[in-house]
């Protein structure tokens, strides 16, 4: 999906700011934007699930955090493997064919496998 420049600019300012994220009015400042539009950009990146609203008062003010959500999910960042079951160790293991239960190359004892399980 091809994002608008202001909405591209956002995610920059957002992204650079790190796991503390901006408040809106800041944002809005320094990008020499207006609310209302800085607002509808804002509401396409949260609904494309790259930012998060965090409601915050500031100076009385009921306002919004704009925090990059990036690689998290409810604050724990993730790593995100493009084939997860590629790193499976199993499947590159030389002896696949001759594992299972009982036997003596075994799942249940395999080192490779419970390492990759406690990741």
């Amino acid at each position: 999906m091809d994002r608008e420049p202001l909405e591209n600019k956002i995610l920059e300012v957002i992204k650079m700011r790190g796991d503390e994220g901006i408040v809106q009015s800041e944002l809005w400042s320094i990008l020499n934007i207006n609310g209302r539009e800085g607002a509808k950009a804002v509401s396409k990146l949260v609904k494309a699930g790259l930012i998060r609203k965090v409601p915050i008062v500031v100076k009385g003010r009921r306002t919004y955090r704009l925090v990059f959500i990036g690689k998290q999910f409810n604050g724990v960042k993730l790593s995100i493997k493009l084939n997860p079951v590629a790193s499976i160790p199993c499947f590159l293991c030389r002896d696949l064919e001759r594992c299972g239960l009982g036997g003596y190359f075994n799942p249940l004892s395999c080192n490779k496998l419970t390492m990759f399980l406690h990741e």
